[in-house]
């Protein structure tokens, strides 16, 4: 086994995830957590093995007895948001499924959460995650369906009367995606009683996109909106390319979307020296906005900047000449009710 990262000391704490769910990237690599952040080590490729031979694989059997024996070598504990809000489980709280599963490393069962971030396309180009804006041109759009149809066949089930969570998020966005909204459209339903949506969205393309998904509404459970800002102003700096109006739109369109359909209602933003100043701010929108809980996430380089650019964008960092008054902003913010972090700790 080569450890990735430092083994911990874990023992008797078990992050459920590699037990029940899988996450596909847009080149068709599978993990076994949401957040390759997170965990790094891919299981292998889904358009080239089955699902029952990747989670048989020795690097599958090699995370999940990781996990079994509480040294999580191939989980960054400083990024893990399951860490960091305390959400490993004792042998006490697991799920009957996965207690039974971790006695052996070797078992396992095929996953009810299944986890894509298979599509870059997005219609803004946000600093933080790419240098452009990343559009599927016209010609290339059929074969983007046909892409989502094999997803669709190779992962989600045709008849199963077990709970199937399907998470969409990262990537891109979810409404410009021709790949992701004919995976969604083509479920049927009818087969999969038990079905849940969790999406990622940016809101800016909900309203206007939301008709392609009407068919299967019923199903989403959760949305989690990457909104980043408090104000206009810092809105149209950090997503880039994003309108507020068109934001603040899409966000009453979801409020009155989760009264009718009673799913979670989200909010994200990526802590940063652009808008952490804004953090109060948007707490206060995601509670007009009727959210279940504003999320703070810490800034990282998904290498759209250099070392140096990124230093001073990550106003968290220690070294930061700025990390004291961020420091004390997100020690305020934790005292609010209906609030989650990810990557604050040093």
């Amino acid at each position: 086994m080569i450890n990735i990262f430092p083994a911990k000391n874990f023992q008797g704490k078990y992050c459920i995830t590699p037990f029940i769910l899988v996450s596909v990237n847009d080149r068709g690599d599978v993990h076994l957590c949401s957040c390759s952040w997170w965990m790094s080590r891919s299981i292998g490729n889904i358009f080239q093995h089955s699902l029952t031979d990747l989670l048989s694989s020795q690097a599958a059997t090699d995370i999940r007895r990781s996990i079994i024996d509480g040294t999580y070598v191939y989980c960054n504990e400083k990024t893990c948001g399951v860490i960091a809000n305390n959400g490993l489980n004792t042998i006490e709280t697991l799920p009957p499924n996965v207690a039974r599963l971790v006695s052996d490393p070797s078992l396992y069962d095929l996953p009810y959460h299944i986890h894509l971030a298979s599509d870059q396309t997005c219609n803004l180009s946000c600093p933080s995650c790419r240098t452009k804006v990343i559009k599927v041109p016209d010609s290339e759009k059929q074969k983007q369906r046909e892409l989502g149809k094999k997803l669709l066949k190779n992962l989600v089930p045709e008849s199963k009367e077990q709970k199937i969570v399907i998470e969409i998020s990262a990537g891109g966005e979810i409404f410009a995606s021709e790949m992701l909204m004919t995976l969604l459209s083509g479920i049927d339903g009818t087969k999969l009683p038990n079905l849940e949506f969790h999406l990622g969205t940016n809101a800016t393309l909900v309203a206007k996109n939301w008709k392609r998904i009407e068919n299967v509404e019923k199903f989403v459970k959760k949305i989690t909106v990457s909104i980043d800002a408090g104000s206009p102003e810092v809105y149209e700096i950090v997503r880039r390319g994003g309108k507020w109006k068109d934001l603040c739109k899409g966000m009453e369109f979801l409020k009155a979307k989760k009264q009718s359909l009673g799913f979670e209602l989200n909010g994200r933003l990526i802590f940063q020296k652009t808008n952490y100043r804004d953090s109060q701010k948007f707490y206060d929108l995601c509670q007009e906005w009727n959210c279940d809980h504003a999320e703070f996430s810490r800034i990282y380089n998904w290498n759209t900047w250099s070392l140096k650019d990124f230093q001073e964008h990550d106003v968290y960092n220690l070294n930061h000449c700025e990390y004291p008054q961020a420091h004390a902003i997100i020690e305020q913010i934790k005292t609010l009710p209906k609030t989650w972090f990810n990557g604050f700790s040093n």
